[in-house]
């Protein structure tokens, strides 16, 4: 082969070495948006998850593995979990004596969890806030104890429209902020103050950020309370801290603390939002139970 033929030959694999390369950058790159909208909608659907079963909030990953067997059937729809088998090209009911008892044990599971749902119409006893003499509430509040303990520095401001501001259990009011003590993402170490907020987003969501005392500038966001934590607590059991694997962003931000629930409902205009059910209250002593007034819509 002479030098020219050679050298047209390389020219030829270069060509052929660009373009696969290029093809590949185009498929990372949409490999890497796919990703980035799953990790939005993970950390969505773990906000719902957390919000509607806030037992599961201490830990998502400890339910038992048939649990996760029948859940999983349940979702996929597959043969098994509907008691069916393919039996010479036809399906067939299948009586499995296992299957009956992953199948009670997942409905037992499931009636555990809706019993234990926070149902506004159970009145909760008041845990009231400390208040000035002119009947205000002085900031900041301490609320919890011990490595629970949370300050609350603003309670926010109401935004009813668009809806994506309220669920039926919570109000994110964009303006709240509140600082708790944990493990620094950067040593390991207890003692780093994280800063959480609730900020009005450029769309039709808030955001959720988070900003840690060593890391003032490197702030952490997300479209929900527990996504923006999970980032966190990833972070710092990838170093080997002691903390949840999973947590309810409500409770790391001091949302679910009921006297908080009762001082963000006290808001002006929490009453038109439409999909939140307000709490109601017993008075302590009496036992007289009363509520905010009715969300609009309702």
């Amino acid at each position: 082969m002479s030098f020219r033929e050679t050298a047209s030959d390389l020219t030829t694999k270069v060509k052929l070495a660009l373009e696969k390369r290029d093809e590949l950058i185009k498929q990372y790159q949409t490999i890497r948006s796919e990703l980035r909208i799953s990790k939005a909608e993970n950390d969505h659907l773990l906000d719902m998850i957390v919000e509607t079963f806030p037992e599961m909030g201490q830990d998502i990953s400890s339910c038992s593995s048939s649990d996760e067997y029948a859940s999983q059937s349940e979702d996929e729809g597959s043969d098994d979990a509907k008691g069916l088998s393919l039996r010479n090209g036809k399906r067939e009911s299948v009586d499995s004596p296992m299957l009956s008892l992953l199948n009670s044990t997942h409905m037992t599971k499931r009636r555990r969890r809706q019993g234990k749902r926070d149902d506004r119409n159970d009145p909760k006893p008041i845990e009231p806030l400390p208040r000035g003499a002119d009947g205000h509430i002085t900031f900041p509040i301490t609320i919890g104890r011990g490595p629970d303990q949370i300050e609350i520095q603003n309670l926010g401001r109401i935004v009813w429209d668009p809806e994506t501001y309220h669920t039926s259990r919570y109000i994110w009011t964009p303006g709240f902020r509140s600082s708790r003590v944990y493990p620094s993402i950067k040593t390991g170490e207890p003692g780093c103050v994280y800063t959480s907020e609730i900020l009005e987003g450029n769309g039709d969501m808030p955001v959720f950020q988070v900003t840690a005392s060593d890391m003032p500038n490197k702030p952490f966001r997300a479209s929900s309370s527990s996504g923006v934590w999970k980032q966190i607590l990833d972070l710092l059991t990838a170093k080997g801290a002691t903390v949840k694997t999973h947590a309810s962003g409500p409770q790391m931000y001091g949302l679910s603390h009921l006297g908080v629930t009762k001082a963000i409902q006290e808001l002006d205009n929490a009453n038109r939002c439409s999909k939140y059910i307000m709490q109601r209250w017993a008075e302590p002593g009496n036992g007289v139970l009363y509520s905010e007034p009715e969300s609009a819509g309702e």
